[in-house]
């Protein structure tokens, strides 16, 4: 039988559907003092990824790594709204603890990483998304600087289960679905015709299971490429769970993130409601790396033969379920 891996991050959205998809004998989790615990049977050992050592003491660090077969360094602060100094230290200096740990073991390291690496040409960010990618793009070059083999998986924005749209904490995509079920969303700056990348959280854990059971090395995408619904479906799915809800919302208008930030925003100024600017830099944030004239890039060469994703508008259906008996709506609105 194969040595555990050691999974960071193992009570976050990710790390609990790659508990799930290996199984309990497979895994053992390190999980910080008040943080969000993983499945059921998992075995656990406390720990804190920005700590040297990962937070263990030597005789606990020893057996760790004389213990495990691979390190999934899957911890990461994802917020866009945290202090810019905890997301470095958490997702550079975590990765690099992480890596260490790998090494001494003499064992793969393998990193959970994010589409949001690639800034998209002529794209727009604010400077809260800029802090969360250039940290994730610092973390890859740890990485890729291990001394034992390693593997970086960036993976799309992650949705609730494809079946039953569970998921253990609700991310920014979320908040997007919320704005187009309200009607709070009557600008988004997205172009016609884009693509928006999402998959659902254990349809991940399958492609990095799959990856990581082939022996893969190097550099990977786990996205949903060609399958990626338009950001026209995307709406109109969020606005038919509305209007299920007995709700009437107007159909947002779609316009380029760029015409957006240099034409409209500056040339409203402060007449422009707060909210509405906060609205509209969110959505640049979260939406604006997934929505592609094109689709997002797949498995390096030689893994073409991932599982393919499952109905992703069935899957957006089930989120947006699970979402909406999880969440209070404010009263229904008619806009327009």
């Amino acid at each position: 039988m194969s040595l555990p891996f050691l999974i960071t991050g193992v009570g976050g959205v990710i790390g609990q559907s790659l508990a799930a998809a290996f199984g309990t004998e497979r895994v053992v989790g390190l999980v910080r003092e008040g943080g969000t615990r993983p499945p059921d049977g998992v075995e656990t050992v406390p720990g804190d990824v920005t700590r040297p050592d990962l937070g263990l003491g030597p005789a606990a660090y020893r057996r760790v790594a004389d213990r495990i077969g691979g390190v999934i360094h899957s911890a990461a602060v994802t917020s866009f709204a945290r202090p810019a100094t905890e997301v470095r230290q958490v997702n550079v200096g975590g990765t690099a603890h992480a890596l260490r740990l790998a090494e001494a073991a003499g064992v793969p390291f393998h990193l959970i990483s994010t589409v949001y690496v690639q800034q998209r040409d002529g794209s727009t960010e604010t400077g809260r998304s800029r802090v969360y990618r250039e940290s994730k793009q610092a973390a890859e070059r740890i990485a890729r600087s291990a001394g034992v083999p390693w593997t970086i998986m960036r993976v799309t924005v992650v949705t609730g289960h494809s079946a039953t749209g569970a998921i253990p904490r609700f991310q920014g995509i979320y908040a997007a679905m919320k704005a187009l079920v309200t009607g709070d969303a009557h600008l988004v700056p997205v172009a016609p015709g884009s693509y928006l990348d999402f998959l659902p959280c254990d349809h991940v854990a399958e492609c990095v299971t799959t990856l990581l059971d082939a022996g893969a090395r190097g550099e990977h995408w786990i996205t949903a490429g060609k399958r990626a619904l338009t950001i026209e479906q995307f709406v109109e799915r969020c606005q038919a769970y509305a209007r299920g809800l007995g709700r009437t919302v107007t159909r947002p208008r779609l316009v380029d993130a760029e015409m957006v930030h240099r034409l409209i925003m500056p040339a409203f100024g402060d007449a422009l409601a707060a909210d509405m600017r906060r609205r509209l830099e969110f959505f640049t944030d979260v939406i604006g790396p997934l929505a592609t004239d094109g689709t997002l890039p797949g498995p390096a060469a030689g893994f073409a033969d991932l599982p393919e994703p499952p109905d992703l508008v069935a899957c957006l259906d089930a989120a947006l379920e699970y979402w909406g008996a999880r969440v209070r709506l404010a009263p229904k609105a008619v806009n327009g």
